[in-house]
């Protein structure tokens, strides 16, 4: 598993809750993309894809 590390200096950072797969995976992967930065939260490691 791939950990990226973020500045928190953008105005805006988001925290996701289940986001190792599903809806929220997808919700984190396309906030990262547009510049927010993203702490991402689950309960497990399985299903963890790569954003």
């Amino acid at each position: 598993m791939g950990e990226t590390t973020i500045s928190f200096e953008s105005k805006r950072i988001a925290v996701v809750t289940g986001g190792n797969k599903g809806i929220g995976y997808e919700i984190s992967r396309q906030l990262a993309a547009h510049g927010v930065g993203v702490v991402l939260t689950a309960r497990d490691v399985k299903g963890t894809g790569s954003c």
